[in-house]
């Protein structure tokens, strides 16, 4: 019995050596045969690295983190992740006679830190070092073209552009560490976004009239289409952004560039500019007379003691983007607002809402308190207390919330104290309201942000002018304005606008 249970074990142990020996040789054999293809894969990498790789007709070579492309026909392809690794690229050569970079050439090669163009060169394409490392680069002095996206997030903080450079494509240094850059006069075209971004940006010099590179219709897909400025914002991480300190220009102006400049603290035009000057970083016109533009980024101005006429422009030339005006001093030079009959912007691009106005004029003709007031909704505050002060306006003594200027004109209904000045969708209703006959005329926009059901002119009413009642109608049940306005003096002028947006304003005359 113990001689066949011996037995037994035996076999169950011979069994199981078999089996682990037969296990261990598998293993030791597919380990084997996985380091003989890793090693055949590294070597393949190796040769392939080392060795020029040709490609339609041009030829690259990769060796020690240094790509250098030679020219054996023109154009090479770009940086292929099936064809070269990136990530092991930390140098580029180009060598002469290469005459362009294509598109997205060097794109994502997260480690490529520096780069060697030849003078051959002419054109750099669309992304071509698109979210790299270069730090710095030195473009060659025969190039004539840097299309958009070129360096889009790389990390250069200081690049000089030839004076060989003829276009600027779209958002091409977007995003970059720049902090001041000269834009040559040779460049005719520069696209919207070239700057976008660049939260270092202090300084930039450029011509005074370059055409603008404009993008494609806005997509639903991407937001970046709406952008319309040459350097939009320098934009912080939470959304906020600072103004660039300066835009210096190099070649006569034309003042249509400036509403693509966004927040900007000072401008400089050149001493050779036949119509402008620029005055403590504001442009008036050439005799400084005439104050011509205030920067957006300006926080405080104070306009020349020289300057005796204000265009409603210098502040008001702006669609889109926001203005970070707070307070405005009119010195005693000034007696005159002009208009620009073409100025028809958004005001409520201004950051702030409670502009400080300060008036130091002897006298202001009407039309001039009229402009003033109509063209800035964010100072009407602080301007009503000016008028007051300087005796250029008074309050009805029949309603004082009618602010009057001489001669019976009505400048403005004004809205109550305690009503903000964005407030549109509570707007006041007016019911039932009487023009005293003290009123002689009823000015542009005294009622336009009201309301109103009905209202009576007295007799004293003998003018009523452009858009003084613009939108003020309700609408009825089927969404049509309406309002009536029942009038005493039967020879009456009441301007074609003067209802402007209220098609279906009644007036009713009263014997």
């Amino acid at each position: 019995m113990k001689k066949e249970k011996y037995i037994i074990s035996r076999k169950l142990i011979g069994g199981l050596l078999l089996k682990n020996i037969i296990v261990f040789g598998v293993f030791i054999l597919a380990a084997a045969a996985t380091m003989f293809m890793q090693s055949d894969k590294t070597l393949a990498a190796k040769k392939k690295t080392n060795s020029y790789i040709k490609i339609l007709g041009g030829s690259m070579q990769l060796k020690n983190g240094v790509l250098t492309i030679q020219k054996k026909g023109d154009p090479f392809v770009a940086v292929n992740e099936t064809v070269l690794p990136k990530k092991s690229i930390r140098k580029v050569i180009v060598k002469e006679g290469v005459t362009w970079l294509p598109d997205e050439a060097f794109k994502d090669c997260k480690n490529l830190k520096t780069v060697i163009l030849p003078n051959s060169l002419k054109t750099i394409g669309i992304s071509a070092f698109n979210n790299t490392a270069v730090k710095s680069i030195k473009l060659p002095k025969n190039l004539k073209v840097i299309k958009k996206w070129a360096f889009e997030g790389c990390n250069i903080e200081k690049i000089n552009i030839p004076k060989s450079v003829e276009r600027i494509g779209v958002q091409a240094f977007c995003y970059t560490k720049i902090k001041n850059i000269t834009i040559p006069k040779s460049v005719k075209k520069l696209g919207v976004g070239v700057l976008d971004g660049c939260k270092k940006l202090e300084t930039v010099t450029m011509p005074g009239d370059v055409e603008v590179i404009k993008v494609p219709k806005p997509s639903i897909d991407n937001d970046f289409f709406s952008c319309t400025d040459l350097f939009y914002y320098k934009r912080r991480d939470d959304g906020s952004s600072d103004p660039i300190k300066k835009v210096k220009f190099t070649t006569a102006l034309n003042t249509d560039i400036l509403k693509r400049l966004a927040e900007c603290e000072s401008y400089e035009v050149s001493s050779k500019d036949p119509r402008f000057k620029s005055v403590d970083g504001m442009i008036y016109s050439k005799d400084g007379k005439t104050l011509v533009r205030i920067p957006l980024g300006r926080k405080k101005v104070v306009i020349s003691d020289k300057c005796s006429t204000v265009a409603t422009r210098s502040y008001g030339y702006r669609t889109y983007g926001m203005s970070v005006l707070r307070e405005i001093v009119f010195p005693k030079s000034v007696v005159k607002i002009t208009s620009d009959d073409d100025l028809n912007f958004d005001i409520s691009h201004y950051k702030c809402k409670n502009i400080k106005v300060s008036l130091n004029m002897s006298q202001l003709d009407n039309k001039s308190i009229q402009r003033l007031w109509t063209t800035n909704k964010y100072w009407k505050k602080s301007l009503k207390n000016e008028l007051l002060r300087k005796g250029f306006a008074s309050l009805n003594e029949k309603n004082e919330r009618m602010l009057m200027l001489a001669d019976g004109y009505l400048c403005s209904y004004l809205k109550k104290e305690e009503t903000d000045t964005d407030e549109t969708e509570t707007r006041e209703d007016i019911v039932g309201l009487v023009i005293p006959d003290n009123v002689k005329t009823i000015g542009t926009e005294a009622f336009s942000e009201y309301d109103i059901s009905y209202i009576t002119l007295e007799n004293g009413v003998e003018f009523i002018e452009d858009y003084a009642f613009e939108g003020c109608g309700l609408k009825d049940e089927n969404d049509n304005w309406y309002a009536v306005v029942y009038v005493k003096r039967d020879n009456i002028h009441i301007s074609d606008k003067a209802f402007a947006g209220g098609e279906s304003v009644r007036i009713v005359m009263e014997k």
